[in-house]
């Protein structure tokens, strides 16, 4: 991709007002007052269009982040599974979105459906489609080869349905604006789409995409939408809205029924998305572009997650070192590390990775669901040890987390050391200047590269759909239709990520996928599968508890620190610890929190027009 860097060095800053200043609009988007810059101007210059099209894909993450203020991603990571089980904000201020999620509490930062954040969402989706639309308006009058202006359509159209697809998850159906620009001058009676019609819409778009997108897109436009983008679009589109909180469990009564799901359940919607995961499967059948990246003791899923370039990526979000940053490293790692950790993993994640042999550690109760706080384990678990928690476990729990003893580089010409989090540890020890939970993420990190370096970090990105989100989406839709007709299928998909984790094959040659699983167990173990695969990717453990309605187990329940202590230290310099698992988070859930408020301003604003989603 056309790097972004260009959008700050090559284009105007009142332009870049153009594209997020209306976020800060007091009367919300739909009646927004703002021009800063001629369309006329933009679309005379081919490096201005160019870059107009560039703002748009510089806002990816905030699909990827939880809702915030405009403003510069690379600074941050506010990803949306720190208000789960997941992991936590090293900050508790609930003026943040996720702190505030974790409470139940949107008192803090404006009042309820007045909550800034529900805003800011709002207004930097619409805003993202505006721009769109003013491209595919005006793109035709731009001194650009005719070859260049149709594909740079068919990227706005690519980009206008994705930030369609991240408000149907937030808000349900919504107004649904076409190709028309909104003349910002003008006041709009907008009525909300049902949610039936907004994903119709959405599909028929990506249909039309998938179409007409290259097969491939090389060198300076990697990263770009491509056909199979569009297709693993599908995919994701179907597959989340056959999923329990649209198609079957819609929370909605009245006249915001049908703007938050459908009225009743079809299995079709599964069939539906079944279709999809066909098609995509037909396609990289035919074309082999896409697969899961292999490696030598599950190295090939740090590959996966850490590479620029890798044919497991579907549709994606690159960085590209602008501006000095050292994402993700400087948001993630230790201070010892020369980090400033953002965000922190909770204990209760790190007991969802079985051990190597893929058996799980934690136990369950006599309805076969985990207890709901860690400590309790599996007593036909062979190789687990609690007295050595950190050994024998998936490869990929190494390539996610840094825990007491953990090593990491100290220095960027240096050898691994130890990361010390017990109690009184210098710099990193839990409750003091380190992490509240005992715990650092690493995903996504390359493992020889430190918080403070810029120079190394270029091209990590964030996948959006990899190759094994495709294979364990199928593997739900099965379950889903019938788990008899599909067993093999369902466990054949299974497999192959374990297989690809690193995890020993076992004497039956099943990594630990036990046999006989009913419906509920092999959806249990599917999303507690995608739970370890996808940790603070894209959000998936938000939005896998949304969709399939489980928020509502976390409410009133704790989650965990992992607590070390130093109890004495031998002559040889070994270190002796106690650990605990100890509480330290309290987590709260309303039913009316499966979808956002129309926000207070535009709700106010629309007279009417904007009906409000449930108990909002």
């Amino acid at each position: 991709m056309k790097k972004i860097k260009y959008l700050l060095f090559l284009l105007s800053a009142v332009l870049v007002f153009m594209s997020t200043g209306c976020t800060e609009s007091t009367e919300g988007f739909l009646d927004d007052k703002a021009e800063a810059l001629s369309l006329e101007k933009i679309f005379s210059d081919s490096i201005l269009t160019e870059e107009y099209l560039a703002t748009v894909y510089w806002q990816i993450p905030s699909v990827f982040y939880a809702p915030r203020r405009a403003g510069w991603f690379l600074s941050n990571y506010e990803d949306y599974s720190s208000a789960t089980d997941d992991g936590k904000e090293v900050s508790n201020d609930r003026t943040n979105f996720c702190p505030a999620f974790m409470k139940a509490d949107f008192t803090q930062n404006g009042i309820n459906a007045g909550f800034e954040h529900f805003l800011n969402l709002w207004t930097a989706m619409y805003s993202n489609i505006r721009i769109c639309n003013q491209i595919l308006g005006n793109i035709d009058e731009c001194p650009l080869t005719q070859e260049t202006k149709d594909g740079m359509k068919l990227e706005a159209r690519f980009l206008r349905a994705f930030y369609y697809f991240h408000l149907l998850r937030n808000f349900g159906g919504v107004p649904l604006v076409g190709d028309n620009m909104l003349n910002p001058f003008e006041n709009y009676d907008m009525s909300r789409s049902t949610y039936e019609e907004t994903v119709d819409y959405i599909a028929s778009e990506f249909t039309d995409l998938a179409e007409k997108l290259p097969e491939v897109q090389n060198l300076e436009n990697y990263g770009r939408p491509t056909k199979g983008a569009a297709l693993g679009m599908l995919v994701k589109l179907y597959f989340y809205v056959a999923s329990p909180l649209s198609n079957g469990g819609n929370v909605g009564s009245g006249d915001n029924r049908l703007l938050v799901g459908y009225d009743d359940y079809n299995v079709n919607r599964w069939i539906k998305a079944k279709e999809a995961v066909d098609n995509f499967y037909a396609y990289n059948n035919e074309k082999g572009y896409y697969a899961l990246v292999q490696g030598a003791n599950g190295s090939g899923f740090y590959t996966a997650t850490t590479s620029r370039v890798s044919n497991e990526r579907i549709w994606f979000w690159l960085v590209d070192g602008v501006g000095g940053n050292n994402w993700p490293h400087g948001k993630l790692l230790p201070k010892s590390r020369q980090g400033t950790p953002l965000i922190m993993p909770y204990h209760d994640l790190t007991e969802a990775f079985p051990t190597k042999d893929g058996v799980d550690i934690r136990d369950k109760n006599s309805q076969q669901k985990y207890y709901t706080a860690p400590g309790k384990y599996n007593q036909d678990n062979l190789m687990y040890n609690p007295d050595d928690p950190y050994s024998n476990r998936d490869p990929r729990f190494y390539y996610t987390f840094l825990y007491n003893g953990a090593m990491w580089k100290r220095t960027s010409d240096g050898v691994k050391e130890p990361v010390y989090t017990y109690r009184g540890a210098p710099t990193d020890g839990i409750f003091s200047t380190g992490s509240p939970t005992g715990y650092y993420y690493i995903k996504i990190c390359k493992t020889d590269v430190l918080g403070n370096q810029t120079g190394a970090v270029n091209g990590t990105g964030v996948a959006f759909i990899r190759y094994a989100d495709i294979l364990l989406m199928d593997a739900e839709i099965m379950t889903e239709i019938d788990i008899e007709q599909y067993r093999s299928q369902i466990e054949d998909r299974l497999f192959q990520i374990r297989s690809r984790a690193g995890i020993l094959p076992g004497n039956d040659n099943r990594y630990g996928v036990p046999q006989n699983l009913s419906k509920d167990e092999m959806i249990d173990f599917i999303l507690n599968e995608r739970r370890i695969e996808f940790v603070i990717e894209a959000s998936n453990r938000f939005w896998d508890l949304q969709r399939r309605k489980l928020f509502e187990n976390l409410n009133n329940q704790w989650t965990y620190a992992g607590v070390w202590e130093k109890i004495g230290e031998g002559d040889n310099g070994v270190i002796y610890y106690s650990w605990s698992i100890q509480p330290i988070e309290q987590h709260y859930f309303l039913t009316k929190m499966y979808h956002l408020p129309i926000p207070l301003k535009e709700y106010g604003s629309a007279k009417g027009k904007l009906v409000q989603n449930p108990g909002w």
